[in-house]
């Protein structure tokens, strides 16, 4: 690992590192990219990381040492991803899997987490407490699903609705091959959908499996439910958990 350089944001500083061998004119992309999102989004983070990966090996077993340092249980593998587990934003970038992607793509996916990094820059958002959820895995999605919700309403009070449009047309061809059977895969279809909250996204039967068809709108209806929740992220965690379980129940009872 190396530190590439130390930029000056709006409001803050951004730190880059590059892991590995990564094409130059990728790391400037991605630098530049970021540093335009800050500026648009007219706040940034006092600090924030930003590291590029060359591989998705390489970034994962960074990944793995430092949630066996920390005490991490679960981890989430992303293109372009966001933790601050170390009490301050980190955006990391996997050069793999991003290289390929369309700018338009590339650009939504480092807005998306850029915001999350002004939302969700502390540990506070990461440290999730529910008695009586020993499913760590599902905890997890449900997080995720909470703080995504939030980082579309943000875009959207910003106006930057193309962002969530082309963020969403990057998600959407993942959705039709996730089934809604389990509370997993229910919460994995939930966090693709969400941009539908703020914006149309004119889906059809085709691009939902034939599992999600009829739940598709209920699910909906429950992300809508929590995004007017008063309430902490422990709270919002566990309202989605209690709701998006009836549906698994009622789909149980059904069949």
């Amino acid at each position: 690992m190396c530190l590439l350089t130390r930029i000056t944001l709006n409001s803050g500083v951004l730190y880059v590192n590059i892991v590995g061998s990564v094409n130059r004119i990728f790391v400037d992309k991605v630098i530049s990219t970021l540093v335009e999102a800050y500026s648009v989004l007219g706040e940034s983070p006092e600090l924030v990381e930003l590291y590029i990966y060359e591989s998705s090996d390489i970034e994962r077993r960074a990944l793995l040492s430092e949630a066996v340092e920390l005490g991490i249980s679960v981890l989430g593998e992303y293109p372009v991803s966001h933790d601050a587990w170390m009490g301050w934003p980190r955006v990391r970038v996997n050069y793999e899997e991003c290289r390929d992607l369309g700018e338009d793509y590339l650009r939504a996916l480092l807005y998306h987490e850029a915001v999350h990094s002004i939302l969700h820059g502390s540990i506070a958002s990461y440290v999730v407490s529910i008695k009586g959820l020993t499913q760590l895995e599902v905890v997890y999605l449900a997080s995720v699903v909470v703080k995504d919700i939030e980082v579309h309403e943000y875009l959207a009070s910003r106006g930057l609705l193309s962002i969530l449009s082309d963020y969403f047309e990057y998600t959407r061809s993942s959705i039709r091959d996730i089934e809604c059977s389990s509370l997993r895969g229910l919460l994995e279809v939930a966090k693709l959908i969400s941009p539908c909250l703020i914006m149309n996204c004119n889906l059809a039967e085709k691009d939902l499996h034939s599992t999600c068809r009829d739940v598709y709108g209920k699910l909906l209806g429950i992300l809508d439910t929590v995004r007017r929740v008063r309430g902490d992220l422990n709270f919002k965690i566990l309202e989605l958990l209690e709701r998006v379980t009836s549906v698994v129940n009622t789909k149980s009872s059904v069949v």
